[in-house]
C-alpha cells in the first residue's frame, strides 16, 4: 500500500509519513468544517444508532460523548 501511495504522490512515504499525511487531511477538513460552523455535536452518530440494536450481535453505539471528543487530540500536536 505505501508503495502505491508513494507512487500516486510522487514521493517516497513510509508509515509514519501516511500517518502524518492522514493527520494533515483530517486536520484540514476539520479547519474547514470548524469555519463554516461546524461544532463537537456535529460529530455525533444519529440517536438510532445509540437506541436501536444491530444484527447479529444486537449491539448499539455505546461510545461517550466524552471520548469522541477526545478522537482527535492529536490536533493539538505538531503537525507537519
Amino acid at each position: 500500500m505505501l508503495d502505491m501511495i508513494s507512487a500516486f504522490n510522487g514521493v517516497e512515504l513510509s508509515g509514519d509519513g501516511v500517518t502524518a499525511l492522514g493527520k494533515k487531511i483530517l486536520s484540514t477538513e476539520r479547519d474547514f468544517n470548524k469555519r463554516a460552523g461546524f461544532t463537537n455535536q456535529h460529530d455525533r452518530l444519529p440517536r438510532f444508532f445509540y437506541e436501536e440494536p444491530i444484527a447479529p450481535h444486537n449491539v448499539t453505539f455505546t461510545v461517550k460523548d466524552e471520548d469522541l471528543d477526545r478522537v482527535f487530540d492529536w490536533e493539538k500536536e505538531k503537525v507537519v
